[in-house]
């Protein structure tokens, strides 16, 4: 969750309020803009916000209660104004088991309005420009918006996507990523307004697709404001530690602040903040009390979660984009760096408030990035606690248990989800575990070694499953994301591997986040000539360029992991698409807005890359084994590059094989496989003498026979799995015809529009709500592993 934030924060945070005219007349002509009236669109976009800033409430004027009532009252507002808009409530899925997530960078996908690129610039990179520098446009905002996005959704319905996942959109300082809030009652200018916002998600539900807004939840920044005298670091932190743990907290310690008068008003004051400074990367990265309490870096002010007025503002500021934009979720940013009270608080409220919107399902799904599983254990789900009696818990803070008897009967209220903590997280672990052994950094054996794991362990037992699917079908999974290097970044024409892991990611448990690009098979790689600036210019890029081959955490760049997907960007870096990667280039080209999706350059949907991603995810949304069953292997070798072979079964159907699937991965390059017979395990009612054909090419059959030992064995007959091929395996006569459009043979519960060969966004994915006897056996569970020690 750095983002890359370390970096000259003069040039990062500097937001002024007067644009350069040279810079603005620079990037008008790139993009034909003229006049008087067109140069004054930014300022007049900025001058909005910073009205709407001025008549923001200040707390030090008015008082807490005020302020309380003011958020309260913006909270009705938002309900009005959506009801105003004519629009449709949306209500929640059924189930979020099993969802195909796609993750946009929106500064990075689609400019779709030239007329706000300037909006809210920094000034670093106004002057830059202005002066023909661009040696920092690795790290500039490129023009990304909302409307870019709202034109491609029906590229995204093409794909199969069921949600979407965008970075944060609300008032920033300037930075690309949007992750440095400076007002969370706005929309950064830049990305568009809150009325576009809104018209993006109706425009998405059209579509058939959710949406999920991803919130800054533990810091806002302001370069101006500093601290009154420079803290204690580390006795600062351990002394608010030692607090929570006791639930003793005091909102007086800590140094004063001099808040600047850009500052957030609802915000201005020290009761509000744990005023630690600023972390270190090992500080940020690890599992101390810093990693809680320091502000991530300097000028990024780490709230104090635990003061419960600041957790009732802050909850309604957040719940107003639900009333206001209708978005169906929110992704909870740097989580692991917030308290557990106030996790359980801001979910709890979430949800109960969103139930009275119609939507009964709300998703919450944190960013908990820790190393250790019982850090993440402790925000997920029933939070190592017995909800119905909070008193009655592992080892967690005092703060929690006193917050958890608070919201008790809310969340008990609560049909859908009768816990107080995130509804979901990433499968992390999981999730790397997969990523190395598929580029052969360690044993395919890894994988299945994790289902076997405490790690896993541990997070099941706090897990809150969706009905009628296993408990870890709405974790997000990934192979790659915005923080993650590019799976091929160091393979860079490795199709074949990056099908592999696609595959893996698309019939493993989970809900499986397709970050952008990954269909167009983007490596991250730099194109070898860089028209851009001088010789200078180049030549410092090209140190950017090559720090690529660094992936430990820290050191890899983040502007690597995050190139353009439009043509007019300046940043299009590489794929292992030969068509994709033609179009890689580095220059300060001419903003333009895309063309329509269906004939854009950049979204190629004829190569393989991009048709294996999509039949997959028409299979997964058809097969209720891939979107929300349970996993059974059979095989995984214990070498680098190795073979794996494992069922996924429909939850519920106890050891009836019906609907199973019988995945087999020959991930990249160990060379051949001969398959001629393996065992099947699980206790599984399997039929002697079942037929199974391959879903990608149902001329390829197989056959499960008993040995002499009554074990099953899938009969292969001696067919051969090439260095990345895979074979999905479903019963014969429980798939429909083979779909020539598609490439695949959809299971039967698929609804099909013979006209497209699109699966239907119907009812697919939608199992129910949470509950039932997989609820009953992880509460079992979960008394269990709540006695194990989680050291504050």
């Amino acid at each position: 969750a750095h983002r890359g934030l370390i970096l000259n924060f003069g040039a990062m945070f500097a937001i002024r309020r007067v644009l350069i005219s040279s810079a603005l007349l620079w990037w008008s002509t790139r993009v034909g803009l003229a006049g008087a009236e067109n140069l004054a669109a930014p300022s007049r976009l900025r001058s909005s916000v910073l009205s709407a800033q001025e008549e923001l409430p200040d707390i030090e004027v008015v008082g807490v209660e005020a302020v309380k009532d003011w958020a309260g009252q913006r909270l009705v507002k938002g309900e009005q104004s959506f009801a105003a808009s004519g629009l449709p409530r949306q209500p929640s899925p059924d189930s979020w088991a099993g969802v195909v997530v796609y993750q946009i960078m929106t500064d990075r996908f689609n400019n779709g309005d030239l007329s706000n690129d300037l909006a809210n610039m920094p000034q670093a990179q106004q002057d830059a420009m202005a002066g023909n520098n661009w040696t920092g446009v690795p790290d500039w905002r490129h023009g990304g918006d909302l409307q870019g996005i709202r034109d491609r959704l029906g590229y995204l319905e093409d794909l199969g996507v069921q949600t979407l996942w965008i970075t944060p959109v609300l008032m920033n300082d300037g930075g690309y990523h949007g992750y440095c809030n400076t007002d969370p009652t706005t929309t950064d200018p830049s990305f568009g307004s809150p009325e576009e916002l809104r018209d993006l998600v109706a425009d998405a539900h059209r579509h058939g697709i959710t949406v999920v807004l991803d919130v800054v939840i533990n810091h806002i920044c302001d370069p101006a404001t500093t601290y009154a005298s420079p803290p204690e670091h580390e006795p600062c932190a351990d002394r608010w530690n030692d607090m929570y743990w006791n639930g003793t907290a005091d909102n007086t310690s800590g140094v004063g602040m001099n808040f600047s008068s850009s500052f957030f008003p609802p915000f201005r004051t020290t009761a509000f903040f744990n005023r630690c400074g600023a972390n270190n990367v090992t500080d940020t990265s690890g599992e101390t009390a810093a990693a809680v309490f320091g502000d991530f870096v300097e000028g990024m002010f780490d709230y104090n979660t635990q003061n419960q007025d600041w957790q009732e503002i802050f909850t309604n500021l957040l719940k107003y984009w639900v009333a206001f934009a209708d978005v169906d979720g929110l992704r909870l940013d740097a989580a692991k760096h917030v308290t557990a009270d106030f996790v359980a608080y801001l979910s709890t409220e979430l949800r109960a408030y969103a139930i009275k919107l119609g939507k009964v399902n709300f998703l919450v799904i944190g960013e908990e990035a820790s190393r250790e599983e019982s850090w993440k254990a402790l925000g997920l789900g029933r939070m190592m606690s017995d909800p119905e009696d909070p008193e009655s818990h592992g080892h967690v803070p005092e703060a929690l248990t006193r917050r958890m008897l608070d919201l008790k009967s809310t969340y008990l209220a609560n049909p859908s989800f009768p816990a107080p903590g995130l509804t979901s997280l990433y499968n992390f672990n999981m999730s790397g575990t997969a990523r190395d052994a598929l580029r052969c950094d360690q044993e395919t054996k890894s994988i299945e070694d994790y289902f076997s794991s405490w790690a896993r362990e541990i997070l099941m037992a706090q897990s809150v499953p969706q009905k009628g699917a296993a408990p870890d079908a709405h974790l997000w999974t990934v192979v790659e994301l915005h923080d993650w290097p590019r799976f091929l970044g160091l393979y860079p024409n490795r199709t074949d591997m990056l099908m592999a892991a696609v595959t893996w990611l698309l019939t493993a448990p989970g809900a499986p986040i397709l970050y952008y690009g990954v269909e167009q098979a983007y490596n991250g790689n730099c194109p070898s000539q860089i028209d851009i600036g001088d010789a200078s210019v180049a030549s410092s890029i090209r140190e950017v360029c090559d720090m690529g081959a660094q992936e430990m955490y820290g050191s890899h760049p983040d502007s690597l992991k995050r190139q353009d997907m439009f043509a007019s960007g300046p940043w299009l870096l590489g794929s292992s698409i030969e068509e994709v990667d033609r179009l890689a280039r580095i220059t300060n080209a001419t903003p333009a807005v895309s063309k329509p999706w269906q004939v854009d350059e950049m979204l190629p949907r004829d190569h393989a890359m991009y048709r294996h991603t999509r039949k997959l995810v028409a299979l997964r949304r058809s097969c209720p084994a891939l979107s929300s069953g349970s996993i059974v292997w059979h095989e995984a070798q214990p070498v680098h590059c190795g073979f794996m072979a494992y069922s996924r079964l429909p939850f519920g159907n106890g050891s009836d094989a019906a609907g199973e699937v019988v995945v087999l991965i020959n991930s990249r390059g160990g060379g051949e496989v001969l398959l001629d017979s393996f065992p099947l395990n699980g206790n599984v009612n399997r039929v002697d003498g079942q037929w199974y054909v391959n879903a990608m090419n149902i001329s390829q059959r197989v056959q499960v026979r008993a040995s002499g030992d009554s074990a099953m064995h899938l009969m292969t007959s001696g067919q051969v799995l090439e260095a990345g091929d895979i074979m999905v395996l479903v019963q014969e006569g429980s798939h429909l015809p083979f779909n020539d459009t598609l490439g695949i043979a959809l299971c039967k519960s698929a609804e099909v529009s013979g006209k497209s060969g699109e699966v239907s966004s119907g009812t697919l994915g939608r199992i129910g709500t949470s509950g039932g006897a997989c609820g009953a056996i992880l509460s079992l569970a979960a008394l269990v592993l709540n006695t194990i020690a989680f050291a504050p």
